[in-house]
């Protein structure tokens, strides 16, 4: 035993001193031989992922507004945390973009809205699957917004967080007002892992991978004639929040960004899929999520929080932060907070209506559709879809080429370029 433990602390200084080489630069060691899969896996839940007191989260977010008090300190800030985000992530430089060749395998309309199955390929062989969900009219260009999914069940595929009926609802609702919604899984969930399964959700790569499914989600959004590209949103719970500040931090072609329940001062992300590689640790005095939040200054946020998990300290704490650093460009008031004391970390219907309200007044959208004569949201008017009816592929078959090991989805990834 005490070997052992005399092993674990000096694998513990090791992975402090020389974080990037031993652990996390996967594709470093695609010539050494190691069974990456395995390794990564076996990361879950060390160092990165270690959460702090809230009071020290508070300290370190005091530190980081000694170190860089203004405009010209924090833009140098900003550069050296996206550069070192991206390398962090294996996305420096960054995989070559395919074209856009989107697949579509279904369509259903209604009378305000449609949704289309669709996929396309991120990497040779690796899909990005969800639904786009548009509006019914005229307009020559809408909005649109990216909506990456938190944490739940994997599968089957009716209990995955894109398919349910919360889930439906927001996109559906926003689709009804004006919105383009494209509603993805994240790697290893629903139809992901019909790749490499569900285990793969684990691995340190998946932040990577989650990441630049998300720009190459913008890509997508472009490539559509009636996306407006000055109006690119995300927006996701849980881990989805997370994805959701990673995105607008590292591609400014995201005009909006509302994380939902979990910009934390003193919380990293429970999940390597979050936190598994150094992203916080790259550019000196250690960094934060509430730091890689502020990345998007000036372009407008939304924060919304609640009073029963680590967003709870968010109107006193992590906001008041935001706005200092939203205060360098003059644009305090483009950072907002919605928080709800009394909630837990949930998909509930006053964060669903936050989301809504706010993008219906940050894009002047009517709605009258979705509300009663009382203003409030009518959950029931949109038709809840089956698993049948939204599975991209319902064969549970891949295109031809699809990547089916972590092995050569590290290949994908990080060696072609």
């Amino acid at each position: 035993m005490k070997h052992n433990l005399s092993f674990f602390f000096f694998f513990l200084l090791l992975c402090l001193l020389f974080p990037m080489p031993l652990l996390f630069n996967a594709c470093g060691n695609k010539s050494t031989g190691v069974d990456v899969r395995k390794m990564e896996l076996a990361l879950k839940d060390t160092l990165y992922n270690l959460p702090v007191e809230p009071e020290i989260g508070r300290q370190r977010l005091q530190t980081l507004l000694k170190e860089f008090p203004d405009l010209d300190s924090w833009e140098k800030r900003k550069e050296c945390l996206r550069e070192g985000l991206l390398t962090a992530m294996e996305l420096n430089p960054l995989p070559a973009k395919l074209p856009i060749k989107p697949l579509y395998t279904g369509h259903i309309s209604f009378e305000h809205y449609t949704v289309d199955n669709v996929a396309f390929e991120c990497v040779p062989g690796l899909w990005v699957i969800g639904n786009l969900y548009k509006p019914v009219g005229e307009a020559v260009s809408y909005p649109a917004m990216l909506m990456p999914h938190g944490h739940g069940k994997r599968e089957p595929l009716e209990e995955a967080p894109r398919f349910l009926e919360k889930s439906q609802y927001l996109a559906a609702a926003l689709a009804q007002i004006g919105v383009i919604v494209f509603a993805y899984d994240m790697f290893g969930f629903a139809e992901s892992a019909y790749h490499a399964g569900t285990q793969v959700h684990n691995s340190s790569l998946a932040v990577s991978i989650q990441t630049w499914s998300s720009i190459r989600a913008v890509d997508f959004l472009l490539y559509l004639e009636d996306v407006d590209p000055e109006r690119i949103a995300i927006s996701g719970r849980s881990g989805g929040g997370t994805q959701s500040f990673l995105a607008a931090a590292v591609d400014e072609r995201i005009s909006i960004s509302a994380p939902i329940d979990q910009v934390s001062c003193f919380f990293p992300g429970g999940c390597t899929c979050e936190s598994g590689r150094p992203i916080h640790s790259q550019c000196g005095t250690l960094s934060n999520n509430v730091e890689i939040a502020a990345m998007a200054a000036p372009r407008p946020q939304l924060l919304i929080s609640e009073g029963k998990d680590w967003t709870r300290t968010v109107p006193e704490v992590e906001f008041p932060y935001l706005q200092t650093i939203y205060g360098y460009y003059g644009k305090a008031d483009l950072v907002e907070n919605a928080h709800f004391a009394d909630e837990k970390h949930e998909n509930t219907y006053n964060k669903r209506s936050a989301i809504i309200r706010y993008f219906a007044r940050q894009w002047d959208l009517n709605l009258e559709l979705i509300t009663d004569e009382n203003g409030e949201f009518d959950e029931t008017r949109f038709t809840f879809l089956t698993v049948e009816q939204l599975a991209v592929f319902p064969d549970k078959q891949l295109p031809e080429g699809a990547l089916h090991s972590m092995e050569e989805i590290y290949e994908a990834l990080c060696v072609k370029r």
